[in-house]
């Protein structure tokens, strides 16, 4: 069943990282769509349940260098 799950990512600089962090979500299993928004900083995803949950893009969005926070 497909979900969605909304971040805040208050310290991109560029819209290169924002599209850093859109590509990296991108490449998690289970991620069926992905929007990053330099401007506000709002990632949403949207993703199938049965394969993926919100802890992994959590972390995905900090590997790259980021702080995740809930929208």
């Amino acid at each position: 069943m497909s979900d969605t799950t909304q971040f805040r990512v208050l310290d991109f600089d560029c819209p290169t990282c924002a599209s850093t962090v859109e590509r990296a979500l991108s490449n998690v299993d289970g991620v069926q769509h992905v929007e990053v928004h330099y401007a506000t900083g709002r990632v949403e995803i949207e993703y199938d349940d049965s394969v993926a949950d919100p802890d992994a893009f959590a972390q995905t969005i900090e590997n790259q260098g980021y702080t995740p926070q809930p929208a």
